[in-house]
């Protein structure tokens, strides 16, 4: 009778790297190839291992990220596993892409049956990366700006729209000299969000000045303090969007060492709305772009799609709203 270990033998591999690789673990392709090729010569079977062979389904359904300790993306990942909790599905996560190299080698993966279907939002865009989603077989869902060429279900939010709602706010409340700590512009977030700060800027009927934009090294908290450390003089300014609420949180922290006073001297605005902006003080005004809703969203266009392939591509918009607390009062 075939075992995991008379398989792993076959294999030449670890009995790890065999129950990894049955269980839907990525692993490298070469090893995967010969896992499944000796648990097909041997008859190998478990319950995940047999639906695989029999019906080609893995029963779980991916969902991808750049960093899972993100709190907008944990919130994310609450929605996608509420909606997905009460299917016949498992869901995966996949997280830490910190290159565009690393998110083709993910997209590669999907391609030999490590998920049903794929829930991604990708942070970066690349030509490779439009053409791996455009031939993947299997369903995917993309949280975020749909790339050109790709005909998939989307999900969406205009933060540039809740960019010009907080620039707004700021104006009402007397702020006049606004700046902007973005994240990397190599990023997709970073270039619509310093777009948007502009467009939001100029139709307030402020003058937009590069000099207003400080660049963080990432969207973190120690990038956002990194970066206002930096820059040192926030004299000319009066209020501090932030490009998320990490960056924010480390904004404020480097604030409250030099004794910025935050809303008297600066308020300051994050966006994502994260756990994140209740708990620091004073509490953070924030930009909400609803990642719970959007993630729940995105996994019930992934259940109707594997339910119905053949059903019309959906694109669904959520509208940004603006959650005011203490740092942003008025001048």
């Amino acid at each position: 009778m075939a075992t995991i270990k008379s398989v792993a033998l076959q294999a030449g591999v670890s009995i790890a790297s065999v129950s990894r690789v049955i269980n839907g673990v990525v692993a490298r392709e070469d090893t995967e190839d010969r896992v499944w090729k000796a648990v097909k010569d041997q008859g190998y079977q478990t319950n995940s291992a047999a639906r695989a062979l029999k019906v080609r389904k893995s029963e779980q359904i991916c969902l991808s990220f750049d960093d899972i300790s993100n709190p907008a993306y944990a919130s994310m990942t609450r929605g996608v596993g509420q909606v997905i909790s009460g299917s016949d599905y498992r869901l995966v996560l996949s997280s830490a892409f910190s290159s565009v190299e690393e998110i083709i080698k993910h997209l590669e993966s999907m391609g030999r049956g490590f998920a049903d279907g794929l829930i991604i939002s990708p942070i970066y865009s690349d030509p490779r990366i439009t053409q791996l989603l455009s031939k993947l077989k299997i369903p995917v869902v993309l949280v975020g700006s749909l790339p050109r060429g790709v005909s998939v279900d989307n999900v969406w939010v205009d933060s540039a729209a809740g960019i010009e709602i907080a620039i707004q706010h700021l104006r009402n409340n007397g702020r006049q000299s606004i700046g902007l700590i973005n994240g990397p512009t190599t990023t997709n977030p970073g270039r619509k969000r310093r777009a948007g700060f502009k467009v939001a800027i100029e139709q307030n009927g402020l003058n937009f000045s590069e000099e207003n934009i400080i660049q963080a090294a990432a969207f973190s908290i120690d990038a956002g303090y990194s970066a206002a450390k930096d820059f040192k003089d926030f004299s000319k300014f009066d209020a501090m969007l932030c490009s998320n609420d990490q960056i924010a949180a480390g904004f404020m922290k480097y604030c409250n060492e030099v004794g910025i006073s935050i809303p008297i001297d600066l308020a300051v605005v994050g966006i994502d709305n994260t756990d994140l902006g209740s708990i620091i003080r004073p509490s953070l005004t924030s930009i909400d772009l609803h990642a719970e809703k959007r993630g729940a969203i995105a996994a019930q266009l992934m259940l109707d799609r594997l339910q119905n392939p053949e059903r019309p591509i959906q694109k669904i918009v959520v509208d940004p709203t603006l959650v005011i607390r203490e740092t942003s009062g008025k001048l």
